[in-house]
């Protein structure tokens, strides 16, 4: 289980504040403290939770690093498969990168792309829609999924995606 970076924030904050009306009490002599070493030791207590925190944090991310690396070789690869119209060993390559998750919006795309070269329209939408949940200001994609309902005599959907597609604006690719 992973605390999230919001909750570790809130926790020093309270930490401080805490400390701090601990430390007014005590200087006021409502309670047996040293009110400036309770100040002190709450400030330290959140630095060192929150450095902790941090470094666990870094310490993930930089663990995924040699990942990332091996995963653009990989779309490089299927890039250059789908460059050359191979869509079979594109969409193979493709499909490993977006995982069971479905989560890699480049391959998803791509992955889209290439069931829509081969006229299968099912999986066109399977990775149109994933690729949505991502990004779901692009029109290019909107304008696919709408053309794959179409593929399938679903016009209603097919409708329902093309005035998706129509707020967008042309260059929400970029976005």
């Amino acid at each position: 289980m992973q605390i999230k970076p919001k909750f570790i924030g809130i926790a020093a904050v309270a930490i401080v504040i805490g400390g701090i009306i601990i430390g007014l009490l005590s200087a006021q002599g409502i309670l047996p403290f040293d009110g400036l070493m309770v100040i002190g030791i709450a400030i330290l207590a959140a630095t060192v939770l929150v450095c902790c925190a941090s470094t666990i944090m870094l310490g993930s991310v930089a663990s995924k690093i040699p990942e990332y690396g091996d995963m653009e070789i990989r779309y490089d690869e299927g890039m250059e498969h789908y460059n050359n119209e191979e869509w079979e060993n594109a969409l193979l390559i493709f499909t490993e990168l977006a995982g069971p998750k479905l989560n890699h919006k480049r391959a998803l795309y791509y992955a889209a792309r290439c069931y829509a070269q081969m006229d299968d329209w099912e999986n066109v939408k399977k990775f149109c829609k994933a690729y949505l949940v991502l990004k779901p200001k692009d029109r290019e994609v909107w304008e696919m999924l709408s053309d794959a309902h179409k593929k399938l005599f679903e016009y209603d959907e097919a409708e329902d995606a093309r005035v998706k597609a129509s707020k967008l604006p042309e260059s929400a690719k970029d976005n």
